[in-house]
């Protein structure tokens, strides 16, 4: 089965509001790409400075993430050293995490967190890191996420071929752990990248910029 993402760049919470309820009545799940400006050069809510309050209010849980009964939230954590701010996030009340294996020097750490709590873990991988660096925690992973291109924090980034030929390889390797692919996930790409071993298609501009965006995710479903 293909499961579809949508994923949110938040500048702020009025967007992060915009457009959860935009995709809430129709996905089960929203990815959050969260950027610290270091592991990228951009910034996003909250490290960007605005509306800190509300993260705050939520890992207090005082406030819970819009549409919170309608829609489960997965943060993206393009960080330096997640580490030591993941637990901030799943205090915030997520289901899930994804971690860059680029950043972090201790990914059993980020894993074991996860699984205290009870969240869902996933690793995301550029195409230009070898593959290997993820192979001694593969296992442990509920998914691993390859990026579509080295380019992180924008949407309408373009698909790189080496993105598709790393969904190959671990597919290939771990035939029955679930692929995530992000970046470059349209309905042109969609079913190349379904025929390389993806299970998890996220998606941001192709589904938030379409006319209809309900149609544009049930179009990557396969519907």
């Amino acid at each position: 089965m293909i499961e579809v993402i949508p994923a949110i760049i938040p500048e702020n919470l009025e967007q992060l509001e915009t457009e959860i309820k935009k995709v809430s009545h129709f996905a089960k799940l929203v990815q959050i790409d969260i950027s610290d400006g270091q592991f990228t050069q951009t910034k996003t809510w909250p490290y960007n400075g605005r509306d800190k309050d509300f993260f705050e209010k939520l890992k207090s849980q005082e406030v819970g993430w819009p549409e919170w009964d309608n829609v489960d939230i997965e943060v993206h954590l393009m960080v330096k050293s997640p580490e030591n701010i993941i637990e901030a996030w799943i205090q915030s009340g997520i289901s899930s995490v994804v971690f860059h294996i680029e950043a972090t020097e201790v990914p059993d750490q980020i894993i074991n967190i996860c699984r205290q709590h009870e969240v869902a873990v996933g690793a995301a991988i550029k195409p230009s890191t070898p593959i290997s660096l993820v192979e001694p925690i593969a296992e442990a992973l509920d998914f691993i996420q390859v990026m579509g291109s080295d380019n992180l924090g924008s949407h309408g980034i373009t698909l790189r071929h080496e993105s598709v030929k790393m969904i190959k390889e671990i597919h290939a390797k771990y035939p029955n752990k679930k692929i995530a692919i992000d970046i470059g996930v349209d309905e042109e790409s969609r079913d190349l990248l379904v025929e390389a071993g993806a299970t998890r298609l996220v998606s941001g501009g192709a589904i938030l910029k379409a006319s209809n965006p309900q149609r544009a995710y049930e179009i990557l479903e396969g519907n």
